[in-house]
């Protein structure tokens, strides 16, 4: 089994690639039982199947206007603080339902979306440079890294 503190940079890295995929997927674990408690935690709405399904459908809404070509690029100020936060949400979740140290979880959820962020739009670009690929294709591509590491991740 992963480490708490791998999975934590995990969640975060997915979140770099779509900001909604950490808490969506911590959600869904949560409200399944594959992680460990939130309940009597700060963070306990996000074991709610409710909040599960609400943050699953803003996930579902992000992959689709991933996709357009007025969409800011996720190293723009607000989208990276956005992810930033996004992540340290899902990492301080994640200790918790460990019993963690909370801090060390956000810090280390936010290290791996900001990273992931800049690596994702990077690595995006040049496969699509040399692949000759369109960026939709790409993005799919991408979509299907969130999806699946999530999956693992948590599981």
């Amino acid at each position: 089994m992963r480490s708490v503190a791998a999975r934590a940079l995990g969640l975060g890295a997915i979140t770099g690639l779509r900001s909604t995929a950490g808490p969506a997927a911590l959600s869904r674990a949560a409200s399944n039982g594959h992680v460990g408690s939130l309940r009597d935690t700060h963070f306990a709405v996000l074991g709610s199947s409710k909040v599960s399904t609400l943050l699953t459908l803003f996930e579902v809404g992000e992959l689709i206007g991933d996709k357009l070509p007025v969409t800011p690029s996720r190293t723009s100020s607000l989208p990276l603080l956005g992810r930033a936060a996004s992540g340290a949400l899902a990492g301080a979740a994640l200790f918790a339902s460990e019993g963690r140290r909370t801090v060390t979880g956000g810090v280390l959820g936010v290290v791996g979306a900001v990273a992931s962020a800049y690596a994702g739009e990077l690595l995006r670009m040049q496969i699509g440079q040399r692949t000759g690929l369109p960026d939709f294709v790409v993005a799919l591509l991408e979509d299907g890294v969130v999806i699946l590491g999530a999956h693992r991740l948590l599981r």
